[in-house]
C-alpha cells in the first residue's frame, strides 16, 4: 500500500525519487511496482507510474477501511 500511495501522490515521478523519499532502495521499489502492475493497479510511463482506475478504487477503499 505504501508503493501504491507513493504513486498516487506523485504520478510520473521517477522510481528512484519515489523510492528514496519513502526510505526504500530503488530495486525493491520497482519490484513492488511490477507486482502492482501485474494486478492491473498501475501503468508505466516513460518516466514514473500512474494508478489505473482499479488502482485508485483499491486505494480509496483501503483508506476508507482505515478510518
Amino acid at each position: 500500500m505504501t508503493t501504491l500511495r507513493a504513486i498516487a501522490d506523485r504520478p510520473q515521478v521517477a522510481a528512484r525519487i519515489l523510492a528514496a523519499d519513502g526510505g526504500m532502495e530503488t530495486l525493491p521499489f520497482k519490484a513492488n511496482v511490477r507486482k502492482l502492475k501485474a494486478l492491473g493497479l498501475t501503468i508505466s510511463h516513460e518516466t514514473g507510474y500512474e494508478l489505473t482506475a482499479l488502482g485508485r478504487d483499491v486505494l480509496s477503499r483501503t483508506e476508507g477501511e482505515r478510518r
